[in-house]
């Protein structure tokens, strides 16, 4: 009887011979298994090629919508209103601190000249950005904030606040640390105080600057139509 494996050098049906041939590698084609194997190879290289081409595709997206995002922000600012509303919310903060309990608990007087400070700084930029935006509403509101503060004008002379021409104010540091500190707490602590009036007027700007945002379009164009009809009520 012919034998094959004479033929093929081994008589091992699991082991390549001096032609080079393996009987596990023929088996595993005969049965269809090797070609199983490289089907499902290619299938899963195929699927991450297509994968790499989706992440590709959302990151180009996703980087297109930030920066069109940023495009956008950017743009309606133009118009100063998100300035100015973190100016008011600024302002709102600095002028509640200084209507804490817990400021005057502390007895420090340097924690309060920082205070009232920081109030002054919030309070002249918001003045300074209003007179940049183009609304009725915070207009009106800035216009109050200066009566309030001009009628208050001797009181924070006392404590080394003066008030200039253009309505902002100035600190004299040296007087503002001999000030009576009771002068200074009745100006911020409690309701209906000089201080709770700001506070109150700002959180209004602040207010106003996120309705009046809404009437401009993504180019910072006011819709002319739009705002004229809607001041006229106001």
């Amino acid at each position: 009887m012919f034998d094959i494996t004479s033929m093929l050098g081994t008589s091992n049906s699991g082991s390549a011979g001096s032609t080079g041939f393996n009987f596990a590698d023929y088996a595993a084609i005969k049965n269809g298994s090797y070609g199983k194997l490289v089907k499902s190879y290619y299938q899963g290289s195929a699927r991450e090629v297509e994968s790499q081409k989706a992440a590709t595709a959302y990151n180009k997206t996703d980087s297109t919508n930030n920066t069109a995002k940023a495009s956008s922000a950017s743009e309606i600012d133009k118009t100063g209103l998100g300035q100015i509303r973190k100016d008011a919310d600024q302002l709102k903060t600095s002028t509640e601190a200084l209507g804490k309990e817990d400021l005057w608990k502390t007895k420090d007087n340097a924690a309060v000249a920082n205070a009232v400070k920081d109030f002054v700084e919030g309070y002249n930029k918001v003045i300074d950005q209003a007179s940049k935006v183009n609304s009725k509403e915070i207009s009106r509101d800035v216009k109050f904030m200066k009566g309030m503060t001009d009628t208050f004008s001797k009181v924070l002379g006392k404590i080394g606040v003066t008030v200039g021409d253009d309505g902002k104010m100035s600190v004299d540091e040296e007087a503002l640390k001999k000030a009576d500190t009771a002068t200074v707490r009745s100006l911020f602590e409690g309701n209906a105080t000089y201080g709770s009036q700001i506070a109150d007027k700002a959180n209004g700007i602040s207010r106003d600057a996120d309705m009046n945002s809404s009437l401009y379009s993504a180019d910072a164009t006011a819709s002319s139509v739009i705002s004229s009809v809607f001041n006229q009520f106001i």
